[in-house]
């Protein structure tokens, strides 16, 4: 189940950002990275799969958004890999859950826009980084809350 729930998250993405162009230097007031959203919810769970879950996932994002070979994979991995620290200092919550959103979106928005600005692809300013880390948030939280109320683990059972 968790599969397919993470193939709708990525034909979400798919979709909104086809209609809600996602690229540096664009006015867009919504920015869907809704994957990445379900996968920091998803931690919660505890589940014994989750570095799997995060590799199959990284990989199907690399292949449907990216042109960076594995970097979502590692990027996805990294951030597993923090949630897991955060979770060794504090019991993961809603509330941190939430934090660990809004620090997740931005260090994958400063890393793109790291790579983006030093290959020189693409004239990006600091102006656009802010713009696309808080425009990004919008749709998150709102996507992050929806998963909380729904209660999206009732799905998940072992």
């Amino acid at each position: 189940m968790i599969y397919i729930v993470i193939i709708v998250c990525l034909f979400l993405d798919f979709i909104l950002s086809y209609f809600l162009p996602s690229y540096f230097n664009q006015l867009n007031l919504f920015y869907p990275m809704l994957t990445l959203t379900f996968l920091i919810y998803y931690y919660q769970k505890k589940s014994n799969n989750y570095i799997k879950i995060v590799i199959f996932t990284g990989i199907l994002y690399d292949l449907f958004f990216s042109y960076i070979c594995l970097f979502n994979v590692l990027m996805f991995l990294a951030i597993s890999k923090i949630l897991k620290k955060v979770d060794k200092l504090v019991r993961y919550n809603f509330f941190i859950g939430l934090i660990m959103l809004i620090f997740s979106i931005f260090l994958y928005d400063l890393v793109l826009f790291i790579i983006v600005y030093i290959s020189e692809y693409n004239m990006v300013t600091f102006h656009d980084l802010i713009y696309k880390f808080s425009h990004s948030l919008l749709i998150n939280i709102a996507f992050y809350l929806l998963l909380s109320i729904w209660n999206i683990n009732r799905f998940f059972k072992k």
